[in-house]
């Protein structure tokens, strides 16, 4: 019976890092999508709009269901925690937005996973691995070498992306956390929930007008970036967060793609040189998760 179940757990496992990967995706578009609108609203404003498509999709999905849920659950202070973390990341990081390159946030941004694979050893008491820590370093070194951040000055916009970093990480573990126990659905719900609570004090009183542009990007950015937070959390459910840190380096290319088609950024042979290393970090990453979760399975 060791070979069917082992089957399973590798299959869990790959499909996790997949979704992983495929959520960061998502978030590049979302990203993409919110720096279009950013010079011209404010970030609170935008993502307000942006939390209630979401809201939206999640009442359409589950009813009030996902209401009741979320009143009886047992975590309610790690959603609360969870969604005031997320909020403060993405409006540091949107904020930013006005004054730094695309690729120079996600440069900066991607400290993440590593912070990520730190806490998660604290907090979680995940095993640190030599390919989780290779994967993470690696990974990291291959989006700095892509981006070449030379000439960055050390302000505000640069400390706030890397304060969002931080507050990122530490919502990622608690995602993990809560994971285990509420249903996808009533996190995303809840997440955007508090957000929207939040950016309504923040953003109402000094609403800007919208145009027809900027309502149909902030519309497409909600529905984009519900479905990468769904999946997202159901990647958290398949593996460990330190794995599911290192993975996010797998989609990031994807800033450097839309920096060159809607801004024009050409891309350098440094570009290429780091989309090798991200992916053959990503690679060696999953093939050293898939071998450790076989010979556990298969251990007398």
């Amino acid at each position: 019976m060791s070979a069917p179940a082992s089957a399973r757990v590798e299959t869990a496992s790959l499909a996790g890092m997949a979704l992983g990967i495929s959520a960061y995706s998502l978030f590049a578009v979302h990203d993409a999508m919110i720096k279009a609108v950013i010079t011209a609203l404010p970030a609170p404003q935008i993502l307000f709009v942006r939390c209630i498509v979401i809201i939206a999709l999640c009442l359409a999905i589950g009813r009030k269901g996902v209401v009741v849920d979320l009143w009886r659950s047992k975590n309610r202070m790690l959603i609360l925690g969870r969604g005031l973390m997320t909020l403060a990341a993405w409006v540091m990081y949107y904020s930013a937005g006005r004054d730094l390159q695309l690729a120079e946030m996600t440069t900066l941004y991607y400290v993440a996973p590593v912070l990520t694979t730190v806490l998660a050893v604290v907090f979680l008491k995940e095993q640190l691995t030599l390919a989780r820590v290779g994967g993470a370093a690696i990974g990291f070194f291959g989006i700095v070498v892509a981006a070449n951040p030379s000439g960055f000055t050390i302000g505000w916009p640069v400390l706030m992306v890397l304060g969002a970093a931080l507050f990122w990480a530490v919502a990622m573990i608690l995602m993990r956390t809560i994971s285990k126990s509420d249903r996808t659905l009533v996190q995303v719900f809840a997440q955007n929930l508090i957000q929207i609570a939040v950016m309504g004090a923040v953003c109402l009183p000094f609403w800007q007008d919208m145009g027809p542009r900027d309502i149909v990007l902030c519309i497409a950015a909600g529905l984009v970036g519900g479905i990468g937070q769904f999946t997202l959390v159901e990647a958290a459910r398949a593996v460990p967060a330190s794995v599911l840190g290192t993975v996010e380096y797998g989609a990031l290319m994807w800033s450097f793609v839309f920096g060159y088609l809607f801004w024009g950024e050409m891309p350098a042979t440094t570009v290429y040189v780091g989309a090798f290393l991200v992916v053959a970090a990503g690679l060696t990453l999953a093939l050293s998760e898939h071998r450790n979760r076989r010979e556990i399975i298969d251990a007398p």
